[in-house]
């Protein structure tokens, strides 16, 4: 998977893991970031396993916040940790 592909299947994911407080409107008008949408700890830990589970990159949810705080952020960790990209 490409690394625009990528990012789409994280998107889609994130807006799962938000359990329907989060809508890809929202994140876009917010410049993807998940802080911005008022992102739960909950919801960041169901991101990290839906990753896991659905590209097979393990992504350490003690990582520095950062890497978490926006889509893109996240589609560059996932593609650093693992073969995201390439999956």
């Amino acid at each position: 998977m490409d690394s625009s592909a990528l990012r789409t299947k994280i998107l889609d994911l994130a807006i799962a893991a938000g359990d329907g407080s989060v809508t890809a409107a929202e994140l876009a008008g917010a410049n993807y970031s998940l802080r911005d949408v008022g992102y739960t700890s909950l919801s960041y830990m169901r991101l990290i396993d839906s990753i896991e589970n659905e590209i097979g990159v393990y992504l350490d949810p003690e990582a520095a916040i950062e890497h978490y705080e926006t889509i893109d952020s996240v589609t560059a960790l996932v593609i650093a940790s693992g073969t995201g990209a390439d999956a």
